[in-house]
């Protein structure tokens, strides 16, 4: 394999298995990253990796390492991802998630042959309590969401201008080791390194499609190496299966061999959280053939016995 590719935020939490999954398959690799969020650490010594220091509101940085690389493949996956730092401040969130994203896309305009763009499957209306396909009803209801719904019609544009093949991987909840955002599953296994065996967590009844981070490598992976017959297309990626908190919870548990009380408190609610989110998958696995290969409990077991039990030595 001799593919050159563009992974912007490659030194974040699914970034950086993404240039695993690459160099273990022969491929050149840029990394453009900011590090805000990415560590350096995440990324591996090889000789097929090169590392830009950039931001993507950089266009002419940005431009110039592409019309360098000349890459075959892009894929946008920096943004501000955790949910309450884009309410915090909004205009920040639009601004790197929106703004950003026009400025990938404008140094990739007739360059590049494909730009993949991670969205997310928060954008789903909150309403609808059954599995998600591609063509379910939209309506976010927060900042995160319209920003990467305005992404999504950015990378539209694109497409229909003709200016590359473009494609929008709606990613729901990815769990596994090199997490950058103080989610859920880190909130848990914080307070269970602290030594706590009375986790405090806010809503519990949501349900979530947690997919492994490695399986969403996978999937990107197969993305970028389609065949497309149209310039763009739209998929979910997520394990097709999902979890009730209280459940998630009961698994940590199981890994730590301990058991484990829960509690919601008012301090951790959310006003609004949608009941659930399940992702049906159909789509990507009829178009290039890509399931998920690993479960939620093999995700939580790497994570404690590879990072967690390391803080704790």
């Amino acid at each position: 394999m001799n593919s050159k590719t563009i992974i912007i935020g490659g030194a974040g939490f699914i970034g950086s298995h993404l240039v695993d999954l690459y160099l273990e398959n022969g491929g050149r690799v840029w990394v453009y990253d900011n590090f805000s969020t990415g560590n350096r650490d995440f990324l591996p010594e090889h000789p097929n990796l090169n590392i830009v220091e950039g931001d993507i509101l950089d266009t002419e940085l940005l431009t110039s390492v592409i019309d360098d690389c000349k890459p075959d493949n892009v894929f946008h996956l920096a943004a501000i991802h955790f949910i309450p730092a884009c309410e915090k401040d909004p205009a920040h969130a639009i601004r790197i998630n929106i703004e950003g994203t026009q400025s990938v896309l404008s140094a990739c305009k007739n360059k590049v042959d494909r730009v993949i763009f991670a969205s997310t499957g928060a954008i789903y209306d909150p309403e609808i309590t059954t599995a998600l396909s591609e063509d379910s009803n939209i309506s976010t209801k927060d900042i995160y969401g319209l920003t990467k719904l305005t992404g999504e019609g950015l990378i539209e544009y694109h497409a229909r201008k003709g200016f590359s093949q473009a494609i929008v991987a709606r990613l729901f909840n990815a769990v596994g080791r090199r997490e950058t955002n103080p989610h859920l599953i880190p909130a848990i296994m914080e307070q269970l390194v602290n030594g706590s065996r009375h986790i405090q967590l806010g809503n519990l009844y949501p349900k979530r499609d947690y997919i492994h981070v490695e399986d969403i490598a996978g999937a990107l992976y197969s993305l970028g190496n389609m065949s497309m017959e149209h310039p763009m297309g739209t998929f979910n990626v997520g394990s097709g299966k999902e979890y009730s908190v209280g459940e998630l919870v009961e698994l940590c548990a199981e890994v730590i061999k301990e058991y484990v009380k829960i509690e919601s408190v008012p301090e951790r609610r959310r006003k609004y959280d949608r009941p659930n989110q399940l992702a049906d998958i159909s789509h990507i696995h009829e178009k290039c053939g890509w399931q998920p290969k690993r479960n939620l409990r093999q995700a939580l077991d790497e994570i404690w016995q590879k990072e967690c039990k390391a803080i704790l030595l």
